[in-house]
């Protein structure tokens, strides 16, 4: 690994184990539907964002539900790799208080779901050494335009994406993962998601800039 990539994925590492704000958005809330809230906001910037590549690693024995679910979304064939854009934004309410929230989005060039973070924390190894991090992210909460939605009704869904270093710091492994109640209207693509283990190829990491549009 050379240096210039042993510093990127230093960077990647370092800003997904940053203890994000979870205060409350603090903006006028209006709702669109039963359970669903929208929070204006008064800016939204990119601080961060990077794109990589995660390949299945295994993927859950099929009932025959899931086996149509597979059929719907692929053909009947396996699963192939997912594009993940992974980033941080800085959002700003209409009262000027500002805050940070983790987003991200998953794609296999024809699907795609988007998300904002949840919750997280840190992973242990021995003693009291961080040798990781978990982030949670949900669907139900993603930016529209100039807005963060609040909508749960089609389920609980979320993404775990899981960062793994070793005691010096250095990147050992990256993985994402799915999750689904399995509420709300029928999503093929999500459920075949939950079925199948992702590993992130850490060679297929690239920053994107700032200029990212995460609303869409």
């Amino acid at each position: 690994m050379n240096r210039k990539f042993s510093k990127t994925i230093a960077l990647f590492l370092l800003i997904g184990s940053m203890s994000l704000s979870t205060q409350a958005l603090g903006a006028e809330k209006t709702a669109l539907k039963p359970g669903a809230l929208k929070y204006e906001m008064q800016d939204i910037k990119v601080q961060y964002a990077a794109e990589f590549t995660a390949y299945p690693k295994s993927t859950a024995k099929k009932s025959e539900a899931g086996a149509s679910v597979n059929t719907a979304v692929y053909g009947g064939t396996n699963p192939g790799p997912i594009k993940v854009l992974y980033g941080v934004v800085k959002l700003t309410n209409p009262g000027g208080s500002s805050f940070t929230e983790e987003f991200i989005r998953v794609s296999d060039g024809t699907h795609s779901v988007r998300a904002l973070s949840n919750g997280g924390g840190p992973i242990y190894g021995n003693g009291s050494q961080v040798r990781g991090r978990k982030t949670e992210f949900v669907t139900g909460k993603k930016i529209e335009g100039s807005a963060v939605i609040k909508d749960y009704s089609e389920g609980w869904k979320t993404i775990q994406l899981t960062r793994n270093w070793d005691e010096y710091g250095n990147p050992m492994s990256m993985s994402i993962g799915f999750q689904w109640n399995l509420k709300g209207t029928a999503d093929p693509y999500f459920q075949q998601l939950t079925e199948t283990k992702y590993e992130i190829d850490l060679t297929t990491l690239k920053f994107t800039g700032t200029n990212q549009a995460v609303g869409k």
